[in-house]
């Protein structure tokens, strides 16, 4: 099954995604940091397959580590209330769902990040 790579600084989201997509089967690792998501990516060096990214977090800004994930060639499913998040987004060719989403939502975008075979 697919690894999944949750980024969410909120211990409460983070837990609740990485629960939920544990009982639909998937593998997933968890950061609440850009910070640590470079450690898992890079550091740590584990297989991800898709990378589900909070874009509003302190520190290091959610866009740039989506940019990141893409030059490791990882897709990325950007989770946001953010108009400017949504944006970007958009304008880069990232899948986006709007917070509060549903998790069958989610699931529908990271069958699409995987079946694409596409980063981004």
């Amino acid at each position: 099954m697919a690894h999944i790579l949750v980024v969410d600084d909120e211990d409460g989201v983070r837990d609740a995604l990485v629960a939920m997509l544990e009982e639909q089967g998937f593998r997933t690792t968890s950061a609440g940091s850009g910070i640590a998501m470079r450690e898992v990516l890079v550091g740590e060096g584990l297989a991800v397959d898709v990378v589900v990214l909070d874009c509003l977090m302190p520190g290091e800004l959610g866009p740039d580590l989506a940019l990141h994930a893409r030059s490791l060639r990882l897709p990325v499913v950007m989770i946001s209330g953010s108009p400017e998040a949504m944006e970007f987004a958009d304008e880069n060719g990232f899948q986006f769902l709007v917070k509060p989403f549903h998790f069958d939502d989610l699931i529908a975008a990271i069958e699409k990040a995987l079946s694409s075979g596409q980063s981004g």
